[in-house]
């Protein structure tokens, strides 16, 4: 009895499956599939979710019937991982957090203007498919899937094209994740996910002094003190972060036309005295083309934008930007020593969203430029020095070592006989400051000491009664006089650095015992080393 009822039972519920079988097996499988954008920029407000530049590029859903079937209207949401900075161009086309749909601003319609979030390429069972509607509050697209009588084996794709997210902050990949608003419709998400970014990475790499293989490093420009220019040239390089950070307006488009911008990058000049002007030159590789807005950096235009009409998506490119000229007035700000600095940072500066009216939060814009990005400076770099009017000479070996004394001269030749249109010097006057370091009596360094010339310390001859030593006149001493003076006694046998307070001094220097024996000692001339520093990764420049 047990056995038959069991038995009763089991015939029962199999017919019950039986019966439901054709309904269980009745749907519309939905599928997601990516085309995803490589790499993005971590400040780009309006990063692309699929491969820049491809016209149509974005999220694919396919469907296929596995049974005949009448569908139900359903929403399709698919939500990204950060506010979406796009928007659909048709009218009516916001969702509130609880469904509701409601008249956007119309500020906030077809953003951007060319490259709006759109459905195309509709088929088969999607051809009656909604307009996608944005959901600011939960960031994502909702797309209406029509009610209709679909025939196993029939299906149709569509694809969402155009949305663009705040990357700002983020890092890695992104992923787009989808649900459905109800369950009892006839379609099944058998994919719920889909990358639309492969990885977020910096936009500029690097801004440094210097040039691209094989172009010559121009380096810093230096200004002297006295309003003359010894290096008018200058060199710097901005390098991608990766290989399609920098991009033309047509290639930050999905659309194939324009968008209102591609990537700019703007450079900021800090601490240009009034009077002195950079001339700019943008010196792009092969595969890039690129136009500055501003070639003329004053104090009171300090800034140029970078644009670029032509770029690589598959190669990581360096722009070199060319300071090729240094203009001083004869009334230019500076006579103090210091340096002008630059920083860049990806342009137009932006906030993705606006959230001013309180009723719309979180609407996409673009009146602040598309793409924008989060201002992000790299650097400073200085670009050009604004160093003293003065000579560093170099005696590699002087001594007192009775009757042995080293005799020396220094002279300030900015006095001669070329003028200043035949290229002469600016003659000017100057202090004299001698640096000594001694070896010591028992070997290894002694203790540095130092002179400078003065009204009240003038040892020797040639100075003017205030210390300095004029143009076109020769300071002479011994090196006695001039440790006397500094308060030192005793024997010296060391070298001495010569820092003469104007430019083109010149020196002489003998070692003598004032009877039978003299050698002369070289007295170097050095670059000045705030501009060609003395350090171990470049090579001393001397001239005698």
């Amino acid at each position: 009895m047990t056995f038959r009822s069991k038995l009763v039972f089991g015939l029962v519920a199999l017919s019950v499956v039986l019966a439901m079988a054709p309904s269980s097996f009745a749907q519309v499988n939905l599928t997601l599939s990516s085309f995803p954008s490589a790499s993005e920029v971590q400040t780009n407000r309006n990063a692309q979710t699929a491969d820049p530049g491809v016209n149509g590029a974005g999220i694919l859903v396919s469907g296929s019937v596995l049974a005949d079937i009448t569908t139900t209207a359903t929403r399709l949401r698919i939500a990204y991982p950060s506010p979406i900075t796009s928007s659909p161009a048709a009218p009516n086309n916001c969702v509130d957090s609880a469904g509701t749909t409601y008249t956007c601003p119309a500020s906030a319609n077809a953003v951007p203007t060319n490259d709006p979030i759109r459905i195309e390429g509709a088929t088969g069972i999607f051809l009656g498919i909604g307009a996608p509607r944005l959901n600011t509050n939960n960031s994502r697209i909702e797309i209406t899937l029509p009610a209709s009588s679909v025939t196993v084996g029939s299906g149709g794709s569509f694809r969402l094209v155009g949305v663009r997210i705040d990357a700002n902050g983020k890092s890695g990949a992104q992923t787009a994740t989808a649900s459905l608003n109800n369950a009892a419709n006839g379609y099944i998400l058998t994919t719920s996910s889909a990358t639309v970014i492969n990885n977020i990475g910096t936009g500029i790499g690097s801004f440094t002094i210097g040039a691209r293989a094989g172009n010559t490093n121009r380096g810093t420009a230096t200004i002297f003190t006295n309003r003359s220019v010894p290096n008018p040239l200058g060199s710097m390089i901005l390098t991608e972060g990766f290989a399609s950070a920098f991009r033309t307006a047509t290639q930050s488009s999905n659309s194939g036309g324009p968008e209102q911008n591609g990537t700019k990058i703007r450079l900021t000049f800090s601490n240009v005295p009034a009077g002195v002007t950079l001339t700019l030159a943008a010196n792009p590789p092969s595969t890039m083309t690129a136009t500055l807005s501003n070639p003329t950096i004053t104090s009171t235009s300090n800034t140029t934008l970078i644009d670029f009409t032509g770029t690589s998506l598959t190669t990581t490119e360096t722009l070199e930007v060319d300071i090729t000229a240094v203009t001083v007035s004869t009334t230019a700000a500076v006579t103090t020593p210091g340096a002008i600095t630059a920083v860049a940072t990806l342009f137009p500066i932006g906030d993705g969203v606006n959230n001013d009216d309180p009723l719309f939060l979180a609407l996409p814009r673009q009146d602040q430029g598309y793409p924008a990005f989060a201002q992000g400076d790299v650097g400073p770099v200085t670009v050009a020095n604004i160093v003293a009017a003065n000579t560093t000479l170099l005696m590699p070996y002087a001594l007192v070592l009775p009757p042995f004394d080293t005799g020396f001269a220094i002279a300030n030749t900015t006095a001669d006989p070329f003028g200043s249109s035949g290229g002469g010097a600016v003659a000017s006057a100057g202090t004299v400051t001698l640096n000594f370091f001694p070896t010591a009596s028992a070997g290894g360094a002694g203790t540095p000491f130092s002179l400078t010339t003065s009204s009240t310390l003038r040892p020797g001859a040639g100075l003017s009664s205030d210390g300095t030593l004029a143009a076109g006149a020769t300071w002479t001493v011994l090196l006695s006089q001039a440790m006397s003076a500094a308060g030192q006694t005793g024997n010296f046998v060391g070298y001495i650095f010569v820092q003469a307070n104007f430019l083109n001094g010149h020196g002489v220097g003998t070692i003598s015992d004032f009877r039978t024996y003299s050698l002369a000692t070289n007295v170097l001339v050095l670059p000045p080393p705030p501009t060609i520093p003395r350090s171990s990764v470049n090579v001393e420049q001397l001239l005698f």
